[in-house]
């Protein structure tokens, strides 16, 4: 049986390095693993008065239909970008309608800098615990000086492809022993 897994970039610009990470996992992840990406970019801030909002009630179905979400953010002013944040308010609510306790989640988190994102991914994760997510605490990801990471042609170096194919295997155990809809 095929795992569908969600991603969830946090940087909203099309040739991000987030967006780059998220498009070499499927080639990087276990076979059966199928990735669609939950589409951040558009969503309106969360606001009650609005709940029957076509794009947030399909972002709602994206979190319901995966068994798995995987978060790839850049590190924003030692947190994370807003839409990552809006797009968790927005699966959380109304009150009694969260869609995160018991949802597997990865955090993957990347910057320029020597410390590949360690403040964005802690603020993350922290988010999720308050959303009542899984997220899978070893081995975690913290991908630094994300620009040397991809080859001249744009392709991961291989030290990293191995480094998250063996990530990505780990998050598949993950999601098979938690995923809520994989139990029988």
């Amino acid at each position: 049986m095929s795992k569908r897994i969600a991603t969830i970039v946090g940087s909203l610009r099309r040739e991000s390095n987030s967006r780059r990470i998220a498009a070499h996992l499927p080639a990087l992840a276990p076979a059966g693993t199928e990735f669609h990406e939950l589409a951040i970019g558009e969503l309106p801030l969360y606001n009650g008065d609005l709940e029957e909002l076509p794009a947030w009630k399909q972002l709602r179905d994206g979190v319901r239909a995966a068994d798995g979400i995987v978060f790839i953010t850049p590190e924003y002013n030692r947190s994370i970008p807003a839409g990552i944040k809006n797009a968790i308010d927005i699966a959380s609510k109304p009150n009694g309608m969260n869609l995160w306790p018991g949802k597997p989640a990865l955090v993957m988190a990347q910057s320029s800098g020597p410390l590949g994102g360690l403040a964005g991914s802690f603020a993350l994760k922290q988010a999720l615990a308050g959303a009542g997510a899984l997220t899978m605490p070893h081995p975690e990801v913290y991908l630094s000086r994300v620009a040397t990471l991809f080859d001249a042609e744009g392709k991961l170096v291989p030290d990293t492809q191995e480094f998250l194919r063996g990530v990505l295997a780990k998050f598949d155990d993950w999601v098979e022993r938690n995923s809520p809809r994989r139990q029988p």
